[in-house]
């Protein structure tokens, strides 16, 4: 099962020209979100989602249990927008008792959204330069992944995610 594994990470690693990535098998979509963000902050960190979704309205309190907060912001169809993600940043970045509050060092996004709706490439990079002004890491949930990279009119592929986001995954 080692070498299958093995070969397979290698096989992503070559179509994604990310020789450097970091390829992993988790049993699940919760796993892998608990996973990542209890990872990657620290316990003064927050991840910043729209308020639907599934880390903050599912997962029966996951990413709360590793001690970070989640950020919930108010979606439009499911999504949020870079400008949200910034104006958010910005409470952190601009206030004075940065001491008594969390930190956003993570944005969360799903693709497709728990909603259905799916973010352009346009939006993406968007949030990706959001992400790379404020210091924080773009984490996309691809629970749903497969009907994302399928959908009639869709812009975005796999490289663009091994591009543009931080950290990504296919549900299986």
């Amino acid at each position: 099962m080692d070498e299958i594994c093995a070969a397979a990470r290698e096989e992503i690693k070559k179509y994604l020209d990310c020789p450097d990535a970091a390829v992993h098998f988790l049993v699940g979509g919760t796993q892998a979100n608990y996973t990542v963000i209890s990872a990657a902050l620290r316990p003064y960190q927050a991840v910043i989602s729209a308020d639907t979704g599934h880390i903050n309205a599912h997962e029966t309190g996951a990413v709360e249990n590793t001690g970070h907060k989640i950020h919930a912001l108010k979606n439009t169809d499911g999504k949020i927008s870079a400008e949200q993600i910034e104006a958010e940043a910005l409470l952190y970045a601009e206030s004075g008792i940065k001491e008594h509050i969390t930190q956003p060092k993570m944005v969360y996004i799903s693709h497709p959204s728990e909603f259905g709706t799916l973010y352009t490439k346009k939006e993406l990079e968007d949030i990706r330069r959001v992400c790379d002004k404020y210091g924080m890491y773009l984490f996309l949930d691809g629970a749903r992944l497969a009907y994302a990279l399928g959908a009639e009119g869709s812009d975005v592929d796999l490289k663009t995610l091994a591009s543009l986001c931080d950290v990504f995954y296919c549900g299986g």
